[in-house]
């Protein structure tokens, strides 16, 4: 490797230094090309993505590419946030609108990414996770954990489209990532088991068969929350349960422990009442929002961002950001977010914005 010159020698110039350090594979602290920043900077930035483009996308991809055996194993479009240097919604969580129309299969398959479906149109598909056939409807919430097998059918009428949210940018830049198509005769993973048998076993108020309770696996064996039972749980909700920053919001939580469904990917569902403004904060986590009803707008960063039903929008790591619904109808978002892993790492950090409000400087898409 070539002896080294040490400071003891006088001949010992900077470049012949700066040399060595190249050589030996070192760099000197000092060196760093851009300065160390005080707080996150922040550069993956806001954007939405509205509804009536998507579908209209979807429907158009279900033109020209079929799925399954003679074409792409999931017909979906991810949301690239353009400001992003790498595939993904936000840093660390990609979502996607996924298309399935009747008599079509999404072959089973399996990998380390967790993923969850929010259903937004469409009646007859289901969903089977480890065996265990999921129908869906919308409004429904459903978790994928990771390493699943899972796969999709759809034996009902007209498309059926739904949400995807995946940990896809954080388990690919940790380099984590394995995946397995299901390889027997029958591609689809066969049911074993009757439809919603989690949804019977462990959506009964808190209470949980005593003979299901384990902490061996990671995340939730419930697969599906109902939307009619979830917006109901919504309705209870008074002002006294409101959050100056969140609105009227539930956590969707494992049965099994109470934390959230799956290890990677918190989940929510806030309303807001008509014409209320929450208050802004920023924090550590990355959150996905999908407007489940009605209409209103974010403010992100002092940029404004009107919504409607069905709109899809993200808010990166430490950007302030708070939520209005329209004066005449209320709104209910739906909420994924890293939160486990940043909590699990202990960086979450929060900051509440001061005079609660920010000023409007721009709208998003002029």
């Amino acid at each position: 490797m070539g002896q080294l010159r040490t400071a003891v020698q006088a001949e010992l110039t900077p470049d012949d230094f700066y040399a060595d350090l190249k050589r030996l594979s070192l760099a000197g602290h000092w060196q760093r090309e851009e300065p160390v920043s005080n707080e996150p900077r922040a550069d993956v930035r806001p954007w939405m993505w509205r509804w009536s483009e998507m579908r209209a996308c979807a429907l158009a991809a279900a033109q020209v590419m079929p799925v399954g055996d003679k074409g792409a194993e999931r017909r979906a479009l991810t949301m690239q946030n353009p400001t992003s240097k790498t595939r993904g919604t936000t840093r660390t969580l990609v979502s996607a609108i996924q298309i399935v129309y009747p008599g079509e299969e999404a072959l089973s398959h399996r990998h380390t990414n967790a993923a969850l479906r929010f259903i937004v149109e469409g009646e007859g598909a289901y969903t089977v996770v480890d065996g265990q056939p999921v129908s869906m409807a919308p409004g429904d919430f459903l978790i994928t954990p990771s390493w699943s097998w899972h796969g999709h059918a759809h034996n009902g009428e007209g498309p059926m489209i739904w949400l995807d949210v995946l940990d896809a940018p954080l388990i690919a830049a940790m380099d984590w990532r394995f995946y397995e198509e299901y390889d027997r005769p029958n591609r689809l993973q066969p049911a074993e088991g009757p439809c919603d048998a989690s949804l019977r076993r462990f959506c009964t108020g808190g209470l949980t068969p005593l003979s299901a309770r384990s902490f061996e696996k990671p995340h939730s064996p419930l697969f599906r929350w109902e939307w009619t039972s979830t917006r109901e749980a919504l309705a209870r909700l008074t002002l006294e349960d409101a959050d100056p920053y969140d609105g009227l919001a539930l956590a969707y939580t494992d049965p099994a422990s109470g934390g959230p469904v799956m290890p990677t990917i918190d989940c929510a569902i806030q309303r807001l009442p008509a014409g209320c403004r929450t208050k802004a904060h920023r924090h550590t986590t990355n959150t996905i929002y999908h407007v489940a009803e009605g209409s209103g707008f974010s403010v992100i960063d002092g940029v404004r961002f009107d919504w409607r039903k069905s709109d899809t929008f993200c808010v990166p790591n430490w950007c302030w950001h708070e939520h209005g619904a329209a004066p005449n109808e209320e709104a209910v978002l739906f909420a994924a977010s890293d939160a486990p892993v940043v909590n699990s790492l202990h960086v979450y950090r929060e900051q509440h914005y001061q005079g609660d409000h920010q000023p409007i400087t721009g709208t998003f898409g002029e």
